[in-house]
C-alpha cells in the first residue's frame, strides 16, 4: 500500500482499519503506483491518485464524460476491489466518487461512518455471486413438471401456467441456492434488447466465504437439472458485495 501524498482521488472502496493492513500491494487504477489508504480509527478508504495530466478533467468535471475512459475505469475499479475482496471485507464506492487529499479522505469517512459501518456489518465474511436464469432456444428434452411438494406449490404451479407467468421451477431454483446463501437480493429482469431474449429471473446472493465452493457446487447441478426444462443458469463471482450496500456517490470531500 502507497504512502505517497494524496491530491485529488478517486475511492474505491471501504475496508475496517484493522484489516486495512492485510490488504497486498494493488495496482492503482491509472497503473501508476500502488493504491493509497487512508485511515481513519475504524475504518480505511481505497484511493487511487488522479495523475497530473488527468486534474484539468477533474476541474472541468470531464473526467466521466468520455465513455472509452468510464469502460476502463471501471474495470479498473473492479480489478482492485476484488483484490481487496480476496483478503478481507470491502464496502464497494461508486465509480466517481472524489476527494481532496487526505483531510477530504477522512472528512468522507467520518461523515459515512455509520452508513460504511453497517454496510460492514450486512457483509461480514461474504462475497456475492450474480445469477441469471434464461430460457434456451429448445428444451433438452421432454421432462415432467417439477414435483410439487406440498398443496401450496401444486396450486402456485398451475396458477403460473394459467398466468402465463415465469416457470416455477425457476422460483424453485431460486429458493433453493437461496437456501444456501446469507441473503438475496432479486433484480428486475432487463426487457429485450438486441433481439435478446430477457432473463426470467435475476438474483445477487450474499453467501458466507466458508460456503463458496458449496455455492457453487449447487449452482452447477441446478444449471444440469433445468437444462432438461429449457433453461439456462448464468453465475458469476465470487465478487465484491455490489448488489448489498447502496453505493451512493458521495460529493468530492
Amino acid at each position: 500500500m502507497s504512502k505517497a501524498n494524496l491530491g485529488i482521488g478517486l475511492v474505491h472502496g471501504v475496508v475496517t482499519a484493522q484489516s486495512a493492513a492485510l490488504l497486498p500491494q494493488i495496482v492503482d487504477a491509472f497503473d501508476a503506483t500502488e493504491i493509497i489508504v487512508v485511515n481513519t480509527e475504524q475504518q480505511a478508504l481505497l484511493i487511487s491518485d488522479i495523475p497530473q495530466y488527468l486534474r484539468g478533467h477533474v476541474e472541468a468535471d470531464t473526467l466521466f464524460s468520455d465513455p472509452a475512459r468510464i469502460s476502463t475505469l471501471a474495470m479498473k475499479h473492479h480489478r482492485i476491489l476484488q483484490a481487496a475482496a480476496v483478503v478481507t471485507d470491502v464496502v464497494p464506492v461508486r465509480l466517481g466518487t472524489l476527494v481532496r487529499g487526505p483531510s477530504g479522505a477522512r472528512d468522507l469517512l467520518n461523515r459515512e461512518a455509520v452508513r460504511f459501518a453497517g454496510h460492514l456489518v450486512t457483509i461480514h465474511n461474504a462475497l456475492e455471486f450474480s445469477v441469471r436464469i434464461l430460457p434456451t432456444e429448445q428444451p433438452s428434452r421432454r421432462v415432467a413438471r417439477p414435483v410439487p411438494s406440498s398443496g401450496r406449490d401444486y396450486l402456485r404451479i398451475r396458477r403460473d401456467e394459467r398466468c402465463g407467468q415465469r416457470p416455477a421451477v425457476v422460483d424453485i431454483t431460486l429458493q433453493e441456492l437461496a437456501s444456501r446463501a446469507v441473503a438475496i437480493r432479486e433484480r428486475q429482469s432487463a426487457s429485450r434488447s438486441g433481439g435478446r431474449t430477457p432473463a426470467l429471473a435475476e438474483a445477487a446472493f450474499l453467501v458466507d466465504r466458508h460456503a463458496l465452493a458449496a455455492f457453487d457446487d449447487c449452482a452447477g447441478r441446478i444449471e444440469r437439472q433445468i437444462a432438461e426444462n429449457g433453461l439456462a443458469l448464468d453465475i458469476f463471482g465470487p465478487w465484491p458485495a455490489y448488489s448489498f450496500v447502496d453505493g451512493a456517490r458521495e460529493n468530492l470531500g
